[in-house]
């Protein structure tokens, strides 16, 4: 009974152990979902828009009055010496040199200043409220870049592990092909020379399938800097993803009238728009007021007794009119709004590459449609030859060379079916990105 126990103990810590050791699978949706919140793009863009709401503040700051602080101390070693006129003490036609101050000085004030009116400050306010827009937007793209990234990163895994399951699948066949050779050498039924072809050619998968084991590791490497997820943490692709991609239906997608990237540019032509309103408005004068107040101490001796302090206080208003910079401003209007001639192309030309990128990729998704019917069928084909001509070379009616053609022409097939599977759920992506609609890819849309 005690041995039982022991045993079902060993048995069941045996389970946990590999439970905690098995990395977590991750499905596409789970790899979007993650890349969204943890990529390091999204951390970037994240922080890009935290950076603008501060800016915002840093804008506002000019609204509110400005309060400073000073204070100084000087020490005379030798007090300067001024010249006075001799008619102060009735010696006229002469001057008089009289050393003036003290030797020791110190002033502390406070100042406060209030802007009164400043048109360039609150266009100020409103280009870092829409530098704050500006930074959403391009999150939302970056947001849509990371999903298009992964998902075409996701497939072409898929793809990678597809491959290699044919590889196996045919090693398995040549193995199986080869020990029946074996048996027919062994019983001179069949040449030598066949049976080294069958290991050449078995030796070769083998060989592939160790570089495509690779390639698939080298993958999800690339997927795992993607998605923010550390390389030295244990990742692994859902395996079931590969025996679910089926050749859906072929859905029709409508383009859309407004792309991120158009609102970005149109964000950013409206921040040139007021940058220009902005330069213009510094021709008008600004108006300000004022306030300070102080004490200074002045003292042969560094006694800091009540006596001698004196304070002052000044209030008042200043007001500054521009009249000639050398025609700066003049100058600084004129290249914004060449940079505002400059973006309408850009505009221009976005607007006709995401409509052809629209047309190419619904063409591309309908041409691949078709070749992924077209490469089932072949396949199907290519299965059957195989299965006939293995037939006939068991009872002796076909030569080992075309079974070898078949198996080669099978295997080419397999993978050109996958490849043309892979591509055609590519382009889809491609055309989910062209009409916009690339965020219903995660689990929450």
């Amino acid at each position: 009974m005690r041995t039982i126990q022991v045993l079902l103990v060993l048995l069941i810590t045996g389970n946990t152990v590999m439970a905690q050791e098995s990395p977590q699978k991750f499905s596409l949706e789970q790899c979007l979902d993650f890349a969204v919140n943890n990529s390091y793009a999204a951390h970037r863009a994240n922080l890009d828009v935290s950076e603008a709401g501060y800016r915002i503040s840093e804008a506002r700051s000019n609204v509110l009055p400005q309060i400073n602080a000073s204070g100084d101390f000087d020490h005379s070693m030798v007090l300067p010496t001024t010249m006075l006129p001799g008619e102060l003490i009735g010696q006229s036609g002469t001057q008089i040199p009289v050393q003036m101050g003290s030797k020791n000085e110190l002033d502390f004030g406070v100042s406060v200043g209030q802007v009164i009116f400043s048109p360039t400050l609150f266009t100020g306010i409103k280009i870092a409220k829409n530098n704050q827009e500006l930074q959403r937007l391009r999150a939302a793209m970056t947001q849509e870049e990371v999903i298009f990234d992964v998902s075409n990163a996701f497939y072409d895994i898929l793809n990678s592990m597809q491959e290699l399951d044919n590889i196996n699948y045919m090693i398995s066949m040549q193995d199986s092909l080869y020990r029946l050779m074996e048996k027919r050498v062994e019983e001179n039924v069949t040449r030598e020379v066949d049976l080294n072809r069958i290991k050449v050619n078995l030796t070769n998968l083998q060989a592939r399938g160790r570089s495509m084991n690779n390639t698939i590791l080298q993958q999800k490497r690339y997927l795992q800097i993607l998605i923010g997820i550390p390389i030295e943490d244990a990742f692994e692709v859902d395996d079931s993803e590969v025996q679910n991609i089926a050749l859906s239906e072929l859905r029709s997608y409508s383009q859309p009238q407004n792309r991120i990237e158009l609102d970005v540019l149109n964000k950013q032509k409206e921040m040139l728009e007021l940058e220009i309103r902005g330069h213009k408005m510094e021709y008008l004068p600004t108006l300000s007021a004022i306030a300070t107040a102080g004490y200074q101490f002045q003292s042969n001796r560094l006694n800091l007794t009540r006596d001698p302090w004196y304070s002052s206080a000044v209030i008042g208003v200043r007001l500054s009119i521009p009249i000639f910079d050398g025609l700066g401003k003049r100058s600084r209007i004129r290249q914004k709004q060449t940079q505002l001639q400059s973006l309408d192309w850009d505009i221009r030309e976005t607007r006709q590459s995401l409509s052809a990128d629209y047309l190419n990729a619904r063409n591309g998704l309908e041409m691949t449609y078709e070749l992924v019917q077209v490469q089932s069928e072949n396949m199907k084909l290519a299965e059957k030859v195989y299965t006939q001509t293995m037939a006939l070379y068991t009872e002796g009616l076909a030569s080992i060379t075309d079974l070898l053609e078949t198996e080669t022409s099978l295997h080419e097939v397999k993978i050109a079916y996958t490849t043309e599977l892979i591509r055609y759920k590519k382009t889809e992506i491609d055309l989910l990105k062209a009409s916009g609609t690339l965020k219903y890819l995660l689990s929450n849309n």
